[in-house]
Formats: C-alpha cells, structure tokens, sequence
C-alpha cells in the first residue's frame, strides 16, 4: 500500500461478498449503456467522473483486503472510442465487457464514450463493479457525473465522507419463502451447462404509459409485478417447448433495496427475493399477477431479503474469508431460480434534469454460474427497457432473439388483461 494512499473504510458484508464471490466465470459486475441525445463535451464528461469519484468515495479507491483504499489522485476513467456503423459500436462494448476488471488495481467504475460517425449518436457504457455500488449507487454516480457535465450541478472538488446505506433488518428473518419448491428450481432449458464468464445482451423497449395505468386500476399488484409475471411464464413456455413436459419449478431471482430509507446512501444496499409460478397454469393473468404480488409481500414482510449487519466473517483473516464464503455460497442444493429478474421504475427517485439526453437505457447484468439468463429493466420516460443478459456458451443469440419474442408476445397479453 502506497503511503500516500488513505484508508477511507471497510467493506460492507455485501461489499466483501461481491469481491470474493468474483470471478472469471462469474464476473460480478453490471454495465449500463446510455444513448444519449446531445453527448457533452469529452472533457466535461471527465470533469463529471472526477466529480463523482470525489462525491462517492469508494469509486476512486481500490480494494486491499478487507478496505477500500483511496488512490493518490484518481484519475477520470473515461476512454473515448469512434465507431462508423452500429456493428462496431456493439464490438466495442463487448471488448469492453470482455476486459479485466482487478480492484485490487483498478477503480470500480470505468467508462466507454462511443461516437458513432455514421448517425451522430453517442453512447455512454459505464462497467460498475457489485463490490463498490448497487443499481440505485450506479443511477446516483451517473447523474452527479451527468449533471456536472452538462452544468446542472457544481462538480465536488475534494474527497467527501461517503454515506454508506443503512440496511433494514428483522428479529427472526426467513431463510426460504413459504412459495418456495422442494429442491432448488429448474434451470432454464439450455443445449449447453458449461458457463463462459462472458455476457452479451439483447434490449427491447415497452410502452410503460398504459400498463402502468392498467395496473392501478385492476388493483392488487403493481407494474413491476406484472412484469415479473411475464419473466415466470416466459420461462416456463420455454422449458415447454423444449419437452419438458415434468411439473415445472420455475422461480425468479429477484433484487430488492434493502436500504432503511429507500434513497440514501452509496454503495451496496441490494439484496434478493425469490418468486415462484405457484398459481394454476390456467388461472387468468391478472389472478397471476396478484399471486406474485403476494409472494412478494410476504418474502418483504417476513425477511427473506435478510443479511446479517455483524457476520462473523468480518473479523476472519482475508485468506480463511475467501474459501468460505465461497463454498458456502456455491454449497450443492441452493436455489438460484430458473433467472434473475430485476427492474427499476423512475431510478428509484433519482430521475431529473441530468437525465433528460438519455434516450435508451441498457442494463448488461450479472449471472451467477447456474443461470443462463437475466432480465434486467428500466423505466425511463414512459418506456421501459428490458435487458436481456445471456451467456453465448449457452444460449445462442437466435435463442435469446426467440426468448425476447416470446416476452414481447407475453406483454401483449398483458396489454388486452389490465388495459
């Protein structure tokens, strides 16, 4: 450790998960991909990163153990790169995916300018590391630095003391949803089980406007359970019509703010339900989505969410962490769900004047070895966009292009349900 560098504090518990359960076949990190209108000047967006590293701390720090360690003088982390045809736009954001990403050297946000010369567009890709922020944390940098850069907000100009979330807890949290299957669930139908370590992605956009209204006058579930009801039967109709004709056990792996106050503090304030197709196959949609609605009340009310703030971990030495962790988490018999399924609906109160050049949002996800696929989605001036994160050794783009229809057909019924 550089004795110019500062110890600005210790990993959280889930901080210290996401960088040991790390790997090369399972990187856990997410990028968002910006389409933005107007791209501000280079040297304005590297003036919002500078920004928003001194803003939140952790973000221009590396990882020595068990602390964030802050660099000397963290630079901005931006690289720009020209394109000529959306082919090469693509390329590039999947070289950039593809790279190392080492925090015991590197900062945990590192991002791509692309210019496309053909169409005058421009993309923004922004890789977070999970060790370092969640969704919320990563819409919170991305519109400091954004905000800065387009002059809506003064940049910060020295390290400040970065709030990190407080986590709501319970007395006597679940460990399993009453909903849950015996066993773990089905993994989706795929020809190949090995894992890659690489991503590539789909996106498709839904005209939010109408379901969301449809959805608070048919009642007894929100928006984004009726897109996680869409998620469940996407996935089991593919399993279908790939002949598993067995009873199926098809579960979502699904994010939740564990946060105290929903908004505040940056970092890792994330963690997971799982919802489960327990209602009749013929059973109407709304009655299914209601159905989910309640598994996810339950799951909220009794705890399933929990992690534990004091784990006896911590104060292990880093060497003995590392092992355990990972064979705990990885043990034979725990139910990662048939796919992850996530979305955020206005950024979680983040929204504003910073984000009024974004026109498209993509969300390139995390997967976890015995998942092929994630869904992750995004509601951003009455349209949503959903991310379809794949695996190629796994699923081959014409699947993901049949899974991306098969949600799309999904949606339609949705529409004629709640509209």
């Amino acid at each position: 450790m550089s004795s110019n560098s500062s110890t600005i504090g210790k990993l959280s518990t889930l901080d210290l998960i996401f960088s040991v359960m790390d790997s090369p076949r399972s990187p856990l990190d997410f990028t968002l991909v910006l389409q933005l209108k107007r791209s501000p000047a280079l040297v304005d967006l590297r003036a919002g990163a500078v920004s928003a590293r001194n803003r939140y701390p952790t973000t221009g720090s590396y990882i020595d153990k068990k602390h964030w360690v802050r660099f000397p003088q963290p630079r901005d982390g931006v690289r720009l790169v020209s394109t000529f045809s959306d082919g090469e736009t693509t390329k590039s954001i999947e070289e950039f995916l593809d790279s190392s990403f080492d925090l015991r050297v590197q900062m945990p946000v590192q991002q791509l300018l692309i210019i496309n010369e053909c169409r005058r567009g421009a993309e923004l890709v922004t890789r977070f590391h999970h060790a370092a922020a969640d969704g919320l944390s990563a819409a919170m940098w991305l519109k400091h630095q954004l905000g800065v850069a387009y002059g809506h907000e003064a940049p910060a100009v020295q390290a400040s003391i970065c709030e990190a979330p407080s986590l709501r807890s319970t007395p006597s949290p679940a460990k399993r949803s009453q909903f849950a299957f015996r066993g773990a669930s089905d993994r989706l139908w795929t020809s190949n089980t090995r894992p890659s370590g690489a991503r590539r992605w789909l996106a498709i956009g839904v005209a939010a406007t109408d379901l969301r209204k449809g959805c608070r006058r048919t009642g007894g579930f929100t928006y984004s359970d009726l897109l996680a009801t869409c998620a469940l039967e996407v996935f089991t109709r593919w399993n279908r019509t790939r002949g598993d004709m067995r009873k199926l056990k098809i579960g979502l792996w699904l994010p939740v703010n564990i946060r105290q106050q929903p908004s505040v503090g940056f970092g890792n304030g994330t963690s997971r339900i799982r919802i489960y197709a327990r209602y009749a196959e013929k059973a109407s949609f709304v009655d299914k989505c209601r159905e989910v609605h309640r598994q996810v009340s339950w799951s909220g009310q009794h705890g399933e969410w929990f992690v534990p703030q004091n784990n006896p971990l911590e104060f292990l030495p880093h060497w003995a962490i590392t092992p355990l962790l990972r064979c705990y988490l990885n043990r034979p018999g725990l139910d990662m769900a048939t796919g992850v399924f996530s979305h955020a609906e206005g950024w979680g109160g983040v929204n504003g004047e910073s984000f009024r050049e974004v026109e498209k949002i993509d969300c390139v996800g995390l997967l976890h070895p015995q998942q092929c696929v994630a869904i992750n989605g995004a509601t951003h001036g009455g349209q949503t966009w959903l991310t379809f994160t794949y695996d190629p050794a796994m699923l081959s783009r014409d699947d993901i292009q049949q899974l991306s229809e098969m949600y799309q057909e999904q949606i339609a019924a949705a529409r004629r349900g709640v509209t």
